[in-house]
């Protein structure tokens, strides 16, 4: 194989998968990147088995051909190459020589043999819906989704394509991000998949601000087609609890706030919460808001912030951080919470299809 690309073109594509290789003392061949050259074309493949992806970079092939290298090192050494052209040589033995300037580097690499295949394309109906807004509706969740390792499937994120629109939900039994945007599809492709965390991530590192992405799910695998690259990966196979039921069927007391002037109380009085006691006091009254934290006997801070309100006086406890999380999830200029009591679970709402239950905590 001998190739000539632009330092800064390779190392684009580079970035886009050098994410999803396998740890230190797994197979060697998934540490690499498989490097194939064809068609005026550079395509780009790193998988840790779960996920794969596949990035496309155009150059001038010399010499089709294919081979792996150790991405990580690639990546160090493009990176600290200077901007030009780039030749890439490799011989029988997948030994690499990268010219860029002046300078030579040698790198051995692996041969494509032992490379894992890569996720044959599916036949199946593709959902199709602008990239930035998949992005947002996994910013909007994603948080909420579970970290404790005892509970896989609600370490994944739900995402529902059912009575034309795609639901997105991830929980982690404290608190549950949801939103919601129309879709078409034919009745017979509603589908509930669950995403892994990993590929969130991945998805959400690679997702741009324009075009399109192509969904498409086959058995236990789902695959994203954002043009120049393709994300592939498996699903978790369990059954995602019925989220609807934790959600408040109606609330009496109706709150709205600005949503910055709440994020940043917040944010200021939660420098006194304590790791062992993680709380802050969320005190409604008429047209005014009270957030108050402890630090035990270090000290206190409160803070207040004006609100439309005027129903009873609520008080009601809460992990700060799961307040603050939707708050800076969404861009809306002011939010309603919607609560019973300061026992049971509240709302966060706002203009866009998009609601985010908490539980309130029980402080003795």
């Amino acid at each position: 194989m001998k190739i000539k690309i632009i330092r800064s073109k390779f190392l684009e594509g580079l970035k886009k998968v050098q994410n999803i290789v396998a740890s230190k003392g797994t197979l060697q061949i998934i540490q690499n990147v498989l490097i194939e050259a064809k068609d005026r074309q550079l395509f780009l493949t790193t998988t840790d088995l779960d996920i794969s992806v596949r990035s496309v970079v155009p150059c001038e092939v010399l010499n089709e051909g294919a081979t792996t290298l150790p991405v990580k090192l690639l990546a160090a050494t493009i990176a600290k190459a200077a901007e030009g052209p780039v030749e890439i040589e490799t011989d029988a033995e997948d030994r690499a020589v990268i010219t860029a300037g002046s300078a030579v580097f040698n790198i051995a690499g692996m041969n494509v043999a032992d490379f894992p295949k890569l996720p044959q394309d599916s036949d199946s109906f593709a959902y199709i819906l602008p990239q930035m807004t998949l992005r947002e509706m996994l910013r909007k969740t994603a948080y909420a989704a579970s970290q404790d390792d005892t509970r896989k499937t609600l370490k994944g994120v739900l995402m529902s394509f059912r009575d034309a629109k795609l639901t997105m939900v991830a929980t982690d039994g404290r608190r549950l991000a949801l939103v919601e945007h129309e879709v078409e599809f034919p009745a017979d492709a509603e589908k509930d998949i669950v995403l892994p965390t990993k590929v969130v991530a991945e998805l959400q590192r690679t997702l741009s601000s324009e075009g399109d992405v192509r969904i498409t799910v086959e058995k236990s695998q789902v695959a994203f087609n954002l043009g120049d690259t393709q994300i592939y990966s498996k699903l978790l196979d369990d059954v995602y609890p019925n989220y609807r039921q934790v959600i408040p069927g109606s609330c009496a007391e109706h709150v709205v706030v600005e949503r910055k002037l709440l994020l940043d109380a917040l944010d200021r009085v939660s420098v006194m919460t304590m790791d062992e006691s993680n709380s802050t006091r969320l005190t409604f009254e008429s047209n005014r808001l009270t957030v108050a934290s402890m630090a035990g006997e270090v000290g206190a801070a409160r803070d207040t912030v004006p609100i439309k309100y005027d129903g009873k006086t609520i008080e009601i406890v809460f992990n700060p951080q799961f307040v603050m999380d939707p708050l800076k999830a969404i861009d809306e200029d002011e939010v309603s919470i919607e609560l019973n009591s300061g026992s049971t679970p509240a709302l966060i709402k706002c203009s866009v299809p998009f609601l985010y239950v908490m539980m309130p905590l029980r402080i003795n």
